[in-house]
């Protein structure tokens, strides 16, 4: 596991310093009481930088301050309830284009604020709209083009 100010990863391939990149995935915020998470692209622990490829189920499931979420393009994977009932929030930026209906767990998105407004790439809108609904997203949930 690594861990920064922030949040905690998990290694999933490792990178060296000779400029090797590594794969990490997001396990959890280090405070369930934040209101505002990126997912970024990547994270530089020591000299090893680590593409932050996935977000873990559960990850920030009953985080209940938390109103907006920024996901980096790098994220290939959301697992299941990841960010189940987080009541309060609205927005979610997605920057990624890699991800899919199989990629994404279920109940990933549910239980999110009703009026939340979800923004994701041109390119994936309207592939995402259709699997954001199947994984939770409520039907007064807006997607938007970015």
């Amino acid at each position: 596991k690594l861990s920064t100010k922030k949040a905690v990863y998990k290694v999933i391939k490792s990178g060296d310093s000779s400029g090797k990149f590594g794969a990490g995935s997001y396990v959890t915020p280090r405070k369930k009481t934040i209101s505002a998470v990126t997912i970024p692209t990547t994270i530089k622990v020591g000299n090893i930088t680590y593409k932050v490829v996935a977000i873990e189920s559960k990850a920030f499931m009953n985080c209940k301050k938390l109103k907006k979420v920024t996901i980096g393009k790098n994220v290939a994977k959301i697992g299941k309830k990841a960010f189940y009932k987080c009541k309060k929030l609205k927005t979610v930026i997605i920057k990624t284009k890699k991800l899919t209906a199989k990629k994404v767990g279920s109940k990933a998105f549910s239980k999110i604020n009703s009026k939340a407004k979800i923004k994701v790439p041109k390119s994936k809108y309207k592939s995402y709209k259709k699997w954001l609904k199947k994984k939770g997203v409520g039907t007064k949930v807006k997607i938007r083009k970015m």
